[in-house]
């Protein structure tokens, strides 16, 4: 078919056939590569999957996998965005379409561990729709095919005397979250609850803006990443960090660390950024054996090696309304005494005499712990974050008592709470922040009372009524 009104290159073919040239976009377990299609069924245009193996392309409808036996296959490389829950990014290419015009992208994603399968995304899916066996899976952490010219960044000349901002890109969310960073290409590789997921001979290339860099004088570039085990065996995931070209580390082995992510820092002198836009790619080995797991890369100036971790705590802070799909339910977690502090854990019962336990994961990106209801077993709870609000409607608010020395002196602060599921009110709840300070507290109708232990503090009495 040639090349499309949208740059890309799409060809006809039939049968499982590859045009010569086509690049691959996905792979199965086994590493035997997948291609990106597109069929005519139903009155449309869908975005599938194909590869020698199948005998023909395959695209999903109604919840089933359909063999079509003529098919377009996407010839370029491509550039992927990340995203999630049914959203497509505003550069995403329309690339299909439903018998009534509605737009249709092509999405791939994870589908089972070592794979990255392709299929199909639009927001009323609420998530891509990705065929796999004989149905199809629908995966809320996903990429989308931008259009060619998302590739590059607006074009960023130096300033004299700037300082660069905070640099970082976080994959702890969905969508990651930035901040002087473009993500520019992604290429075998997929977001994971906490992490973007790299497999073997796969990459991802950022873009950061350094105005002058002579007022940086030395970058540090930090990595948070994990190759991921092979069954009892440490994984094998030969890291390659490139700046501008020149490698920062090259197929350096990432210890296992008993399955914890590693901090990994290079230096990076003033002479080898250049005014503008830096590149800065971080590759997975052919021949890796698993996977390499990407959580974060921050990018600070010397006198400033801080400000990206600070810069991703303070967004933290300023959106602590937090909203996870559990098995349960969604579930809300708020708590907040004005102290700017991030949870670290939460515990709680409700009137129903259920309770929960858990500890949330990196970036809050996802919640793990227990749940018991009265007379059961205690269970596994989850839930990953689907929503942060700067404001909880729901929210309890309370004047507050502070007891030492004998006494209850008034305190300024609020308390606000808004945890667990909705129209359960809570009996008692129990929380600590990543600083270390620590409450326990027991409702009744007219408010609470418990304890509060600030780090390196000893215990207080705390009461509060309603305000």
């Amino acid at each position: 078919m040639g090349i499309s009104a949208d740059a890309y290159r799409w060809e006809t073919a039939r049968g499982g056939q590859i045009p010569p040239g086509a690049v691959p976009h996905g792979y199965e377990a086994d590493g035997e590569p997948l291609w990106a299609c597109r069929v005519r069924m139903h009155g449309g245009v869908h975005p599938g999957k194909v590869r020698p193996g199948f005998g023909a392309a395959q695209a999903t409808w109604n919840g089933k996998k359909v063999s079509v036996d003529e098919y377009e296959v996407l010839m370029d490389r491509g550039v992927w965005g990340i995203s999630s829950a049914g959203a497509v990014p505003t550069d995403a290419l329309p690339a299909g379409r439903e018998d009534d015009g509605e737009p249709l992208y092509v999405a791939r994603a994870a589908v089972a561990p070592g794979t990255l399968h392709i299929g199909k995304v639009r927001p009323a899916f609420g998530a891509a729709n990705i065929g796999y066996g004989d149905g199809e899976q629908n995966v809320r952490s996903y990429e989308v095919l931008l259009h060619p010219s998302s590739s590059l960044p607006p074009e960023s000349s130096g300033r004299a005397g700037i300082q660069m901002g905070p640099t970082y890109a976080d994959f702890g969310s969905e969508p990651p979250r930035t901040g002087n960073v473009a993500i520019t290409g992604t290429d075998r590789s997929s977001a994971a609850d906490d992490h973007l997921a790299i497999g073997a001979g796969g990459s991802v290339e950022l873009k950061f803006d350094v105005p002058d860099p002579s007022v940086v004088r030395e970058a540090c570039v930090a990595l948070l990443a994990l190759a991921s085990m092979l069954s009892q065996a440490p994984g094998h995931a030969p890291l390659t960090v490139r700046l501008n070209g020149r490698p920062l580390a090259d197929r350096l082995r990432i210890p296992n660390g008993g399955g914890l992510p590693q901090r990994l820092v290079f230096a990076v002198p003033a002479e080898e950024l250049v005014a503008g836009w830096n590149t800065l790619r971080i590759d997975n080995g052919d021949d890796a054996r698993s996977m390499l797991w990407l959580y974060r890369v921050t990018i600070d100036p010397m006198h400033a090696h801080d400000q990206a971790r600070l810069a991703l705590e303070r967004q933290a802070i300023a959106e602590p309304v937090l909203r996870y799909a559990t098995t349960v339910g969604e579930v809300t977690i708020f708590i907040d005494r004005g102290e700017q502090a991030v949870l670290d854990q939460a515990a709680w019962a409700d009137a129903s005499g259920t309770e929960y336990a858990i500890t949330f994961e990196k970036q809050q990106a996802a919640i793990y712990g227990w749940s018991r209801q009265p007379g059961e077993r205690p269970r596994e709870f989850r839930g990953r974050l689907i929503e942060r609000n700067s404001f909880a409607k729901e929210a309890r608010r309370f004047s507050q008592e502070e007891g030492w020395s004998g006494g209850w002196h008034h305190a300024a602060d609020l308390l606000v709470l808004a945890v667990g599921v909705p129209d359960r009110p809570l009996t008692r709840l129990t929380w600590r922040d990543a600083r270390g300070n620590n409450g326990t507290i027991a409702f009744d109708d007219g408010g609470f009372l418990g304890t509060y232990q600030r780090v390196g503090e000893g215990p207080i009495g705390y009461r509060g009524r309603p305000a």
